[in-house]
């Protein structure tokens, strides 16, 4: 597993250069200059001192050395000065990554589980009330736009009952934790609900499959309660594949992030990657999406490393 696991990581590398390369010139290609963005208003600005910007910030040299100018700076750690908060990339990328990974991370705790139980219900009787119920709701969560399910939520329960804030990022200096899971509610039900819908599909058929299968009829024939049937046997059998699909769908999981943090105004990279390709911002957004690169390929390889530890007649 070590040597599988060395290769994987090199691999990874290697696709996070290449992806870099791929990025810094797709984001080259935006129509706008950063510089004229960042210096726009300026009354002092002459075409004198926008030439001697340009060539301070290597804005004059080919594409390709500018990305190699780039990239030995951020090997060494400088990812670059973002010209929309007027601040270094570094200090307005990890807070808003923060964000995101705890929205992110409790939409999986919630989905996760809600996935496997409906999943499972819907398995047992194919066709039955159970599993055409089911079926509906994984056909509304895939087909509602996310967007609309926000603003529906955002008008029952925080304009029409009051129940909780639009927002999802308190106000106050310092919130307590429960007034912070307040204003997390909204975000998490809206990102979660699109993403049990896939994953309700993949555990019922994974899981209608192992049913049927003879070492789950052997453990009924031994007299095994059909709890202990679904869950010691039928369940960990159907996760290898539910691991693959958990893996691939991070890019929609930060795709459906963006747009919730946008609609709730939630400061996490999402937005941060919205607001900087809408504002030019060329470092922010190229290191925004750089990074969603890598986190979704390192998904990737704990997938693959998860699958010997569901099933030992996986070797790596």
């Amino acid at each position: 597993m070590l040597r599988y696991t060395l290769s994987r990581l090199s691999q990874a590398i290697l696709v996070t250069f290449v992806m870099s390369f791929l990025l810094f010139m797709l984001i080259g290609l935006m129509p706008g200059d950063p510089l004229e963005n960042m210096l726009e208003g300026n009354p002092s600005l002459t075409p004198e001192l926008m030439a001697q910007m340009r060539e301070l910030y290597g804005l004059d040299q080919s594409v390709f050395a500018r990305y190699w100018n780039w990239l030995m700076a951020a090997l060494s750690g400088d990812l670059g000065y973002s010209s929309l908060y007027f601040r270094p990339v570094t200090d307005v990328l990890f807070p808003a990554m923060l964000q995101t990974v705890k929205l992110m991370g409790l939409t999986l705790l919630v989905s996760v589980p809600l996935a496997l139980l409906l999943g499972s219900l819907a398995a047992r009787k194919p066709n039955g009330l159970i599993d055409s119920v089911v079926g509906v709701f994984s056909f509304a969560s895939i087909s509602l736009p996310n967007f609309w399910v926000s603003l529906l939520l955002i008008i029952l329960f925080s304009v029409k009952l009051g129940w909780l804030p639009a927002s999802g990022t308190p106000l106050s200096a310092a919130p307590s934790a429960l007034e912070q899971m307040r204003h997390m509610v909204l975000p998490v039900a809206v990102l979660a609900m699109f993403h049990v819908g896939p994953l309700v599909r993949y555990v019922r058929a994974s899981m209608i499959e192992t049913l049927s299968a003879d070492f789950v009829r052997t453990a009924r024939a031994k007299g095994l309660g059909e709890g202990s049937v679904m869950v010691r046997h039928a369940l960990r059998n159907a996760l290898i594949p539910m691991v693959t699909v958990l893996a691939l769908s991070f890019g929609s999981l930060f795709s459906g992030a963006l747009v919730v943090e946008t609609i709730f105004g939630m400061l996490g990279m999402g937005k941060m990657i919205y607001d900087a390709i809408g504002n030019i911002d060329f470092n922010l957004a190229l290191v925004g999406l750089l990074l969603a690169t890598i986190v979704t390929l390192l998904a990737n390889l704990l997938a693959d490393l998860a699958y010997a530890l569901l099933d030992p007649r996986i070797t790596l």
